[in-house]
């Protein structure tokens, strides 16, 4: 029971910067120009870290298919349309680059979706490319934001 009352006084604490966040799905730009076909990693690793950011925030992650079917050219200012259209006061969105296997880039952008104007933006370099690395990259730059 002495366990139960901080988890609930934490349940209903509810930071201002978890409010109203909408996270777009992650992108990959590849320029790593390896052999191997890796697209389906690729897409499980993005939705990864995605998911890792929305548990981390806390915030709405939106689908791929959300985004297709709304914003099929993905133009900025269809993108941040449906993410306010879709209870966002914020939005997320992620860019990684895959220079190679042991070497990636994330790029983080959040917004203000009402005024347009950028809240902040982050730079993390991380190592390896596998899931334990995309999951620390994701709790990582989900603390950054945070802070």
């Amino acid at each position: 029971m002495r366990y139960l009352l901080p988890a609930l006084w934490l349940s209903l604490a509810s930071p201002a910067w978890a409010d109203g966040l909408v996270i777009a799905p992650v992108k990959l730009l590849d320029t790593s120009h390896e052999a191997r076909d890796q697209q389906a990693e690729h897409l499980h690793r993005q939705d990864l870290l995605a998911q890792v950011l929305a548990e981390e925030m806390p915030g709405t992650l939106l689908t791929r298919d959300e985004v297709a079917e709304a914003c099929p050219r993905e133009t900025t200012d269809c993108l941040v349309t449906l993410l306010r259209d879709r209870g966002g006061d914020r939005g997320l969105f992620i860019v990684v680059q895959k220079a190679s296997t042991l070497i990636l880039q994330a790029f983080a952008s959040e917004v203000d979706l009402k005024g347009g104007k950028l809240i902040a933006h982050k730079e993390l370099n991380f190592r390896g490319d596998n899931d334990e690395s995309w999951r620390r990259a994701g709790v990582f730059l989900a603390r950054q934001l945070r802070d």
